[in-house]
C-alpha cells in the first residue's frame, strides 16, 4: 500500500505489550492522550507500527495493548488513514492458534512454543471481547506500505526483513518472506549476518530505505539503505521509531520503563561487521 506523501509518520517498531512506552513515545514526538485517546486534531502525523504489538509482555499489558490499539485505529481513521498496522509473525502465529488453523499440527513442543513465545493465544482463548477486537484488528493488517516521496527518496516498511526480489509484492510467498525472515531459534550459534546475508548484501548508498523490525536489536542497526527498528523494548531496552518526514528520516526513542518484569535474550547482532 502507498501512503501519501503528505503527513509525517511515526513508525514504531516491536512493541509487544509495552503499552506504557508505546504512550511515551507518542506522547514524546507530539501526540496527546487523554483518557487513552490519541488526539492527532492538531497535526498532520501518522503513526505506523511495525507488527508484533502482541506477546511476551503480562497478560494485563497484553490487554491493554491491544484494547488502545483497538480503540485508537479506529478513532484515527474516522475521516483519513492515520494509524496503520504492519502484520508481524507474532500477530500471525497467534491468529494461527486462536482461528484453530488445521494446517497447524498441535503436538506437546508447539504446546511449549505456544506458552513461551505466543501467550497471547491463551490469553484471547479466555476473553472473548478481546479475541474479537485482535480478530477485528487482524483483517486490517497490511503486509507493506510505501512511502515514495520522489526519485530520490523513500522509504518501504515491511516487519521483517527480506531478499529485494520479494519487496512490496503482493503474492503469497513474498507476504511470507516480508512477515518472518529465517528462523534465529531453529539456527542458534549462527550469526545473524550469515543467516541473512542477503540484507547487508543488497544494501545500497541510496536514499531508498528498507526499514523493518523483527530481529531484537540492542540499538538501531543501519547499513547503508537497511534498517532495523526492533530495539528490544520488552527486554529491557527500549522502543524506537523512525520518522518520515518530506524527504528526511530521523530517529527517537524512550527506555524501557520497568512497569511490568522484562524478559531476556542474548542479542544476535545484524551488521556486526
Amino acid at each position: 500500500m502507498l501512503l501519501p506523501i503528505d503527513n509525517e509518520y511515526i513508525v514504531i517498531g516491536d512493541v509487544h505489550g509495552c503499552i506504557d512506552e508505546l504512550k511515551a513515545l507518542l506522547i514524546q514526538n507530539g501526540f496527546k492522550i487523554n483518557e487513552g485517546i490519541i488526539d492527532a486534531s492538531l497535526n498532520n502525523k501518522a503513526i505506523i507500527l511495525l507488527g508484533d504489538f502482541i506477546d511476551k509482555a503480562t497478560p494485563q499489558k497484553l490487554k491493554d495493548t491491544i484494547e488502545f490499539i483497538y480503540q485508537n485505529y479506529y478513532h484515527l481513521n474516522q475521516k483519513e488513514q492515520r494509524f496503520y498496522i504492519l502484520r508481524g509473525n507474532h500477530e500471525e502465529m497467534v491468529y494461527r492458534y486462536i482461528s484453530k488453523d488445521p494446517t497447524l499440527e498441535i503436538t506437546p513442543k508447539r504446546l511449549e512454543e505456544k506458552k513461551r513465545y505466543y501467550n497471547t493465544a491463551s490469553l484471547l482463548e479466555k476473553d472473548s471481547d478481546l479475541r474479537d477486537k485482535f480478530l477485528d484488528l487482524y483483517q486490517n493488517l497490511s503486509i507493506w506500505l510505501k512511502y515514495d516521496y520522489s526519485s530520490d527518496f523513500s522509504v518501504t516498511l515491511t516487519h521483517a526483513p527480506c531478499q529485494e526480489r520479494y519487496l512490496a509484492k503482493d503474492d503469497t510467498i513474498s507476504h511470507a518472506k516480508m512477515v518472518k525472515s529465517e528462523s534465529r531459534s531453529k539456527n542458534r550459534g549462527v550469526k545473524l549476518d550469515d543467516l541473512i546475508p542477503y540484507i547487508h548484501q543488497e544494501a545500497k548508498d541510496n536514499q531508498h530505505y528498507h526499514i523493518f523490525g523483527h530481529l531484537s536489536q540492542p540499538d538501531i542497526r543501519k547499513y547503508k539503505n537497511k534498517i532495523c527498528i526492533d530495539t528490544s523494548a520488552i527486554y529491557g531496552n527500549s522502543l524506537s521509531c523512525a520518522i518520515i518526514q518530506k524527504d528526511k528520516l530521523s530517529f527517537n526513542s524512550v527506555p524501557f520503563l520497568n512497569k511490568q518484569k522484562s524478559v531476556t535474550q542474548k542479542y544476535n547482532i545484524l551488521f556486526d561487521f
